[in-house]
C-alpha cells in the first residue's frame, strides 16, 4: 500500500517540475532564442555603405566585408577605418544629429529656508 502513495508522490512531483520548466522555456528561453535570431539575421543583411551602431556606442559606415569582419569608417575623417566582428554590431542606422533646445533647469525650492527660520535662529544667537 505504501508502494503505490510514494508512487504517486512521485509522479505529481515530476509533473510539477516538468510544468515549471515548461513555463520557464515559453517565458525565458523562447524569447531569447527568438531576439538572438532577429539580431543575427540584422548582421547578416548588412551591406557595403550601411550606417551602424557598434556594442560600444560608435557609429561608422561600412566600407568592405571579409567573411566575418566589417571594415567600419569612422567620423568624418576618410582614413580611420577600423575591422569589426558582425557580433559587435548592435544596430543598422544613422545617429540623430539635430540640436535638439535643452530643458531648463528645474530649481528645488525645499531646501531653502524661510525668513521665519531665520529670525529663530537669530534670537537664539542673541540669548
Amino acid at each position: 500500500m505504501q508502494t503505490a502513495s510514494t508512487g504517486g508522490m512521485l509522479m505529481s512531483t515530476v509533473l510539477y517540475l516538468g510544468f515549471f520548466f515548461l513555463i520557464m522555456y515559453f517565458l525565458i528561453i523562447r524569447p531569447q532564442k527568438k531576439r538572438d535570431k532577429q539580431v543575427a539575421d540584422m548582421q547578416g543583411s548588412i551591406k557595403v555603405g550601411d550606417e551602424v551602431l557598434l556594442t560600444t556606442g560608435i557609429y561608422g559606415k561600412v566600407v568592405d566585408i571579409i567573411n566575418d569582419l566589417f571594415i567600419i569608417e569612422l567620423g568624418l575623417n576618410k582614413s580611420v577605418r577600423i575591422p569589426v566582428k558582425r557580433v559587435a554590431v548592435a544596430s543598422v542606422g544613422a545617429p540623430n544629429l539635430t540640436i535638439s533646445k535643452a530643458a531648463e533647469p528645474v530649481v528645488d525650492d525645499e531646501d531653502e529656508y524661510e525668513e521665519d527660520e531665520y529670525e529663530e535662529y537669530e534670537e537664539e544667537d542673541e540669548e
